[in-house]
């Protein structure tokens, strides 16, 4: 009886029909176009990038060549965006002022005459960074750009007084 029981059990599930049905799921999402600035953190107002620090010296007429310098920070700023993404960075003239490409940072004392810098978008110094004139780039492939500063004081003809010399500029970039 128990072997008659398994045989009616097998023809039953056998002898059922299956239902099935398939169905299609789309998935998608949009890419927009976008940046973002990292290795800063961002809120209302405006960020301390780091500083451009020339050191000390006694004069500005050294025959070894001008001094220069490189933006000093914990975290160098990079924009991240799809790439072929255009963006721009522009820097202004500073507290001082400036023309053409030059900056000038003023000393502390009432005495002091100001000095003049140029900033570069590259370590050889040889791209200067125009007052309040935009340089426009593409995102790479990489979809990464790095925002690095360079500085540098050419040799002076005149010892300048003791002081401390300083400038302050906003860099801007957008995208």
């Amino acid at each position: 009886m128990k072997g008659l029981w398994i045989f009616a059990v097998l023809g039953l599930l056998l002898g059922a029909h299956l239902s099935a049905a398939e169905m299609q799921v789309q998935v998608r999402v949009d890419v927009l176009r976008g940046c973002q600035l990292v290795g800063q953190q961002r809120s209302a107002g405006i960020e301390q990038l780091g500083v451009l620090d020339f050191g000390s010296t006694a004069r500005l007429d050294d025959p070894a060549g001008p001094l220069s310098a490189a933006l000093i920070s914990s975290r160098l700023p990079r924009l991240e965006c799809n790439p072929d993404t255009p963006y721009q960075l522009r820097v202004d003239g500073g507290q001082h002022g400036g023309v053409g490409d030059v900056r000038y940072m003023a000393g502390a004392n009432q005495q002091s005459k100001p000095i003049p810098y140029r900033l570069y978008q590259d370590p050889a110094r040889r791209i200067p960074l125009a007052v309040d004139v935009p340089v426009s780039g593409r995102v790479p492939d990489s979809g990464s750009v790095d925002l690095p500063l360079y500085a540098r004081i050419e040799r002076l003809a005149e010892i300048p007084h003791v002081s401390r010399y300083s400038d302050l500029v906003k860099v801007t970039v957008t995208w």
